[in-house]
């Protein structure tokens, strides 16, 4: 998938716009659904807590930072970049604010992701066979919207920390042979920059 222009293109149907009952809505095609639900799903079980089976006595001692151990550090580069050092040079103090923020962090994510789901689970559209279908109507309101733009911001820092993109290195990526997977993925990154940009556009127009 390649970054299409507004109101058309290959990608995208139709861009997110204003629509009646003070919600934005898209069209996206059968297979950009999927698309999303996998990465957003992925997303999910990347954020949530790697302890899921604490109790409920152990989860809210540990959003106090009473539990006997903080959290340790991430050493995937995408869970680093999601869950960034909040003192990059003080180690003690880092450990001490992953201890305080990280689990509630997680929870805040993995809360804005299964969101984007639901509303792609309950589209216009979505529970027709996918012979009977060509696109499926997204319709969001102003608190799935919030959701959208933060899981966007999310698959993307996730994407591009695994991809390597830098700043200006377009014209690399664009270099790459068309069966090399990585172009691919960033092709996948750059729709996903498109797709958020066209609601950060439609939510600031509603506020002029």
């Amino acid at each position: 998938m390649g970054h299409a222009a507004e109101g058309g293109g290959p990608s995208l149907s139709t861009a997110f716009r204003r629509a009646r009952g003070g919600v934005v809505a898209a069209s996206f095609h059968v297979v950009e659904v999927e698309l999303l639900r996998s990465l957003v799903g992925q997303l999910l079980e990347l954020v949530r807590d790697d302890p899921a089976d604490l109790k409920a006595g152990d989860r809210w001692a540990a959003e106090l930072g009473l539990a006997d151990e903080a959290p340790s550090r991430p050493t995937d580069p995408v869970l680093l970049r999601l869950f960034p050092d909040g003192y990059r040079e003080d180690t003690e103090a880092a450990s001490d604010f992953r201890r305080f923020t990280e689990r509630g962090l997680r929870d805040r994510k993995a809360a804005t992701a299964a969101t984007v789901l639901a509303s792609l689970a309950t589209a216009d559209g979505a529970g027709v066979s996918e012979k009977e279908r060509e696109k499926i109507r997204i319709e969001l309101d102003p608190g799935e919207s919030e959701a959208w733009l933060r899981t966007l911001t999310d698959l993307r820092l996730a994407l591009g920390t695994r991809l390597g993109v830098t700043e200006a290195d377009e014209d690399d990526w664009m270099s790459l042979d068309e069966n090399d997977p990585r172009r691919h993925v960033h092709d996948v990154y750059d729709w996903l920059g498109w797709v958020q940009e066209t609601l950060v556009r439609t939510l600031s127009s509603a506020l002029e």
